[in-house]
C-alpha cells in the first residue's frame, strides 16, 4: 500500500524522533511527518487536531512508531484505528534500526487465510476468524481492541463478546462447518479460536506458527464452547 519513498520517510522520522514516538499521516501516497503532541511522547502519540483536520477525507493511513517495540498494536491503538475508520501503521525502532511498517484496519487487503504469519491484533486467531467470515460467508464481524496476552490480565475476550458478534453456544456434538471452536491454550479462560471446516478440519492460527488447516479431533480436549453465528443457522 505504501511506496518505497513513503516507507523510507516513515523510517527516517521514527529514527529521528527516537526515543519518542513519531507520528504522521500518509496523504495521497506521501508520508507527512507531524509533531507528537502527547504529554508522554515516549509512550503515546497525539496528532494535533488542526493537522488532522487539514487532511480529513484524504488520509490513506495514520502512522506512528513504537520505540523499542513491540511491532503490533496495543488495545489503545486498535481503538484509535476503529474510531478513525482509516488504516493505521506501526514501525518498531531501537534508535539505530527500524522495521518496515505493519498495516491493519478494515479496508486493508486481506491476506491469504492459509500460511499467514502470526501478529497480535493484526493476524492473530481472532483476525483469522473475522477474515474467514468476511471472505467465505460475506459476514463482517466486529473487531475488539485487545492487548497481547489479555487472558493473563483478568480479561475474558471471547466469552464477554461472542454474543455481541452474533454468536450463540451450541452443543459440541452438533458442531458443523462454519461454527467457531473456543479453546484454552495454557490459559484459565478461552484464549484461542478456530473455524470448523468440512472434512473434520479446523482452520486456526497459533503464535509462532503459520495459519493452517489441520484435523479437528486432536483439539477436542481444549475446546470449551462451540459457537454458531445467527446468520449461519443449520438444520
Amino acid at each position: 500500500m505504501f511506496t518505497a519513498d513513503a516507507i523510507l520517510a516513515m523510517k527516517r522520522h521514527a529514527l529521528a524522533d527516537y526515543p519518542r514516538e513519531s507520528c504522521g499521516l500518509v496523504v495521497a501516497g506521501t508520508y507527512r511527518p507531524l509533531s507528537n503532541r502527547a504529554a508522554d511522547p515516549a509512550s503515546h502519540f497525539r496528532i494535533d487536531d488542526a493537522d488532522y483536520l487539514a487532511h480529513a477525507g484524504a488520509i490513506d493511513a495514520i502512522v506512528h512508531s513504537h520505540p523499542d517495540g513491540p511491532l503490533h498494536p496495543s488495545a489503545a491503538d486498535m481503538r484509535g484505528q476503529i474510531d478513525s475508520a482509516v488504516p493505521w501503521a506501526i514501525l518498531a525502532t531501537d534508535g539505530e534500526r527500524c522495521s518496515d511498517p505493519i498495516l491493519w484496519g478494515d479496508g486493508v487487503p486481506v491476506p491469504d487465510l492459509i500460511g499467514r504469519e502470526f501478529r497480535h491484533g493484526v493476524t492473530d486467531c481472532y483476525a483469522l476468524v473475522r477474515d474467514w467470515f468476511q471472505l467465505e460467508r460475506g459476514i463482517r464481524l466486529p473487531d475488539f481492541p485487545r492487548d497481547d496476552e489479555w487472558w493473563h490480565a483478568g480479561k475474558n475476550l471471547y466469552l464477554d463478546h461472542f454474543a455481541d458478534a452474533g454468536f450463540s453456544v451450541v452443543r459440541s456434538g452438533e458442531a458443523a462447518a462454519g461454527d467457531v471452536a473456543l479453546m484454552t491454550v495454557l490459559s484459565p479462560v478461552p484464549n484461542h479460536a478456530g473455524v470448523v471446516l468440512d472434512g473434520g478440519l479446523l482452520l486456526h492460527h497459533l503464535p509462532r506458527r503459520l495459519s493452517r488447516r489441520e484435523p479437528f479431533g486432536p483439539w477436542h480436549r481444549q475446546i470449551v464452547h462451540i459457537l454458531r453465528h445467527k446468520d449461519l443457522a443449520h438444520g
